[in-house]
């Protein structure tokens, strides 16, 4: 099973999360303030998302995702000023957060369907569609390079054993509120 820690250096900004994400059905939550918390919380995970500023009390969000198993994934929350100072290959999530954008963030790295979400096998004019309409969605929300936004897609596929139209189309499902 996936897990989600939430590490932020102001205690109350991590309660925030937390409490929007367990408003939207998320459980057992692991609060942090400092990274040292966060990536001991994280060695003990088979897999998962840790949630957290751009800055951490003596870490950047970019030194605490090369300590980061591979099998967890970073999600960064800050302004868009503070956002500049991330990779562009990070997925983020701009401050002031939208509770919704939050959350179709998180479903989306945990890999969950919001419906069936089944297309053709083969590679068509609506799959390439969906692909690039759900990258443009990446980049523009996450703060993604077009390079990276394909990556993601690309493991979320491999991951969950769908085509990338499949995959485009379950992002775009879930943003679809927007």
């Amino acid at each position: 099973m996936k897990g989600i820690i939430i590490a932020f250096s102001r205690e109350e900004d991590g309660k925030n999360v937390k409490r929007a994400l367990e408003r939207n059905g998320y459980e057992n939550l692991i609060l942090c303030t400092s990274p040292s918390q966060a990536l001991q919380e994280a060695a003990l995970m088979e897999e998962g998302i840790l949630i957290c500023s751009v800055r951490l009390k003596d870490m950047h969000c970019s030194g605490l995702r090369e300590y980061l198993p591979p099998a967890v994934e970073l999600l960064v929350i800050g302004t868009e000023a503070r956002l500049s100072e991330c990779p562009p290959d990070m997925m983020t999530v701009a401050a002031p957060v939208r509770v919704f954008e939050l959350v179709n963030t998180v479903r989306m790295m945990m890999g969950e369907k919001t419906s069936n979400v089944r297309g053709r096998k083969t590679r068509n004019g609506e799959d390439e569609k969906a692909v690039r309409q759900a990258k443009r969605l990446l980049m523009e929300r996450n703060r993604l390079t077009e390079e990276a936004a394909h990556r993601y897609l690309q493991k979320r596929s491999m991951e969950t054993g769908r085509t990338m139209g499949e995959t485009a189309r379950m992002v775009l499902l879930l943003y679809e509120n927007d």
